[in-house]
């Protein structure tokens, strides 16, 4: 007689996971999912966000990045400090498709020249 195989239990969901365009949240209120895309304009803001206190981080973050929608489920958590980590967490997220983390600067639009080896010179030095 055989046996009925039982699939194996899955362990407990990350904290955060990027799932294509959204970050997926477990919080102590349900799983939270918010939008990864901005607006072009939301997206000027995020870059210039070197001139903000870091203690002003996250309500710059709240109030002028993230969408109405989502900002509105986060001021609706129980607890403010999970709210807090999603924050930055999503922060964390638009940099890493921007390919920076957060706190770094925006990575400059590569140039025409490669870095991978010396450019040639434009004079002669070896002439004279």
């Amino acid at each position: 007689m055989a046996t009925a195989k039982t699939a194996p239990t899955p362990g407990p969901k990350p904290d955060f996971l990027v799932v294509e365009n959204h970050l997926k949240c477990q919080t102590g209120d349900g799983e939270v999912s918010l939008d990864l895309r901005i607006s072009l304009e939301k997206l000027e803001l995020f870059m210039n966000m070197e001139d903000i206190e870091p203690k002003a981080l996250p309500r710059h973050i709240l109030n002028d990045i993230v969408n109405a929608e989502d900002k509105a489920r986060l001021e609706g958590l129980t607890d403010g400090v999970e709210a807090y980590k999603i924050i930055m967490e999503f922060a964390k997220a638009i940099g890493g498709r921007l390919g920076m983390g957060l706190g770094e600067s925006v990575p400059s639009i590569a140039s025409s020249e490669s870095t991978e080896r010396p450019s040639d010179t434009t004079s002669d030095t070896d002439s004279e």
